[in-house]
C-alpha cells in the first residue's frame, strides 16, 4: 500500500468537513430551539437520518468496522434523473447499481478506509471513503457523503454517493443523490 496515498485520503476528510461545516453554519444557539428544526426544513428527521446520526462520532478513522452505521440500501437518482441504488454491506462490501455502471465488489485486504462523522449542534456530516489498491485489474473507490440536520436546507440535506471504476485505460465514475 503507498502511504502517499493513503496520507491524501486522511487529509480530505478533515478539509471536507471544515469546508462543509463553515459553508453550511448552522442556526442553533445552544437554547434547544431551532428554527429549521433537526430535519433541516422544518420537519421531523427521517428514519435514516436517525440512523445515521447515530453513528459514532469518530475522526478520521481507518477501521473499517466504524461504517457498519451504514449498512443498508440507499436509492437515489443520478444527476440525469435515472435510478441509481447502493447497497452497503458489511466492511466495505457493496453493489452499487445505475445504468452506466454495475458493481458488486468485496474489498481486498489492503483496502483504504476512511470513516469521519462530525456532528455540531444538530449538524451532521458523514463522510466514508473506501479505495481498492491501484493494480492493473479494475479498482474501484466509493465515496459517501451524507448532510443533514440543523442549518441544512431541504435542497442541501443528501447523501451523495460517488462510485469509480478505474480500468487500464478509462474510468467510469457515477454519482448518485438520496434526498434525505
Amino acid at each position: 500500500m503507498n502511504p502517499a496515498r493513503r496520507r491524501s485520503y486522511l487529509a480530505f476528510v478533515p478539509v471536507l468537513t471544515f469546508g462543509l461545516v463553515v459553508a453550511c453554519g448552522g442556526d442553533d444557539d445552544g437554547s434547544g430551539d431551532s428554527s429549521s428544526g433537526p430535519g433541516g426544513s422544518g420537519s421531523s428527521p427521517s428514519a435514516l437520518e436517525e440512523r445515521l446520526a447515530a453513528c459514532p462520532d469518530i475522526s478520521r478513522t481507518s477501521d473499517p468496522s466504524a461504517s457498519a452505521c451504514l449498512v443498508g440500501t440507499y436509492d437515489g437518482t443520478t444527476p440525469s434523473g435515472e435510478a441509481c441504488s447502493l447497497e452497503l454491506g458489511e466492511v466495505g462490501a457493496y453493489e452499487f447499481v445505475s445504468p452506466s455502471l454495475t458493481v458488486s465488489h468485496t474489498a481486498p485486504a489492503d483496502t483504504i478506509f476512511v470513516f469521519d462523522h462530525t456532528s455540531i449542534g444538530g449538524y451532521e456530516l458523514i463522510a466514508w471513503k473506501v479505495s481498492d489498491p491501484i493494480s492493473t485489474e479494475a479498482w474501484y473507490e466509493l465515496d459517501f457523503a451524507a448532510r443533514f440536520g440543523a442549518g441544512t436546507d431541504e435542497a442541501s440535506s443528501k447523501i451523495q454517493i460517488e462510485v469509480k471504476e478505474h480500468g487500464e485505460d478509462t474510468t467510469t465514475s457515477v454519482v448518485c443523490v438520496v434526498d434525505l
